[in-house]
């Protein structure tokens, strides 16, 4: 199988060369690793040109017309969508990963035995592991089912089903959510462990649980539905003060009237699959 793997990154010098040589080390060869320079201010793009000189399989680009500042969202999957144009078209994987990602050597390997045993996985990938108190420990801000914005790998024909990625926040969780609307599945293989080396939302920790709570209103989700969540990010934190960005921040959108970025049939898709999950955890718990 054909890879194609892009990398948004802005000022990544200091996570860049070891993420790109886990992926240069692999024991299933990756086809094309398209790095998109999104608005770097730092060494980044040296560090990718010393590089793709020795690699062929490294293609630098750099998007020209991006801001210089770290943003979650649609400025990323801008990053990517160039990086597609500018990248080879024969490919049966695609995978968008971050800049700040090690891969264990036999990532891809695993990845592409996943695809070719399950037809019906259109999106797979490891999981991920954050450096704390001297030893890397698994992340659980979220489900562990959810396949991470960071290690995203599609198989051509459902990226192509799900229409590619949307350029707004959220879209990391939309990606998923059209998955499933076409009966097709998703899955984290748990024992194959990535290193994130910079933790999750470390440059937006200021705002990470408000952004939740507005992606939370963007995908349709009603005001029950945000509770949930929110409750669910307040326990996981132990403290009160991601429920009241998170809630805030939806109920600031909904008196905004903000558009959404699903439509009102898509919308009652997302709420009954929710409901439909919530209700599956709660028969789990009573069984055991």
């Amino acid at each position: 199988m054909k890879i194609l793997v892009i990398i948004p990154v802005f000022n990544e010098e200091k996570n860049l060369e070891k993420c790109l040589n886990s992926f240069l080390n692999q024991t299933y060869s990756i086809t094309q690793i398209t790095v998109v320079n999104d608005g770097s201010t730092d060494n980044t793009p040296s560090i990718v040109k010393s590089l793709s000189k020795k690699y062929d399989s490294i293609n630098f680009v750099s998007k020209d017309d991006s801001e210089s500042f770290a943003k979650p969202g649609s400025k990323i999957i801008k990053a990517f969508n160039f990086g597609i144009k500018k990248s080879i078209k024969d490919f049966d994987l695609i995978g968008k990963f971050d800049g700040d990602i090690q891969i264990p050597k036999n990532y891809f390997e695993k990845m592409v035995n996943t695809f070719k045993n399950n037809k019906k996985v259109g999106l797979a990938s490891g999981t991920l592991s954050t450096y704390i108190n001297n030893s890397w420990k698994a992340e659980t801000i979220y489900e562990k089912n959810h396949v991470r914005g960071g290690i995203k790998l599609y198989n051509k024909s459902t990226f192509k089903k799900i229409g590619g990625l949307s350029e707004s926040m959220g879209w990391d969780s939309l990606d998923e959510l059209k998955i499933y609307s076409n009966n097709l599945k998703t899955f984290v293989d748990n024992k194959l462990i990535c290193r994130q080396l910079r933790k999750t939302g470390e440059r937006y920790k200021d705002e990470i649980y408000y952004k939740q709570g507005r992606v939370m209103y963007l995908l349709g989700y009603d005001f029950i539905l945000c509770i949930i969540g929110s409750i669910k990010f307040s326990i996981k934190r132990f403290s009160f003060y991601p429920f009241f960005q998170s809630t805030y921040s939806y109920l600031k959108s909904l008196i905004k009237k903000e558009k959404k970025i699903v439509t009102n049939k898509f919308s009652k898709f997302v709420r009954s699959y929710r409901y439909k999950m919530i209700l599956k955890k709660i028969n789990k718990w009573v069984k055991s």
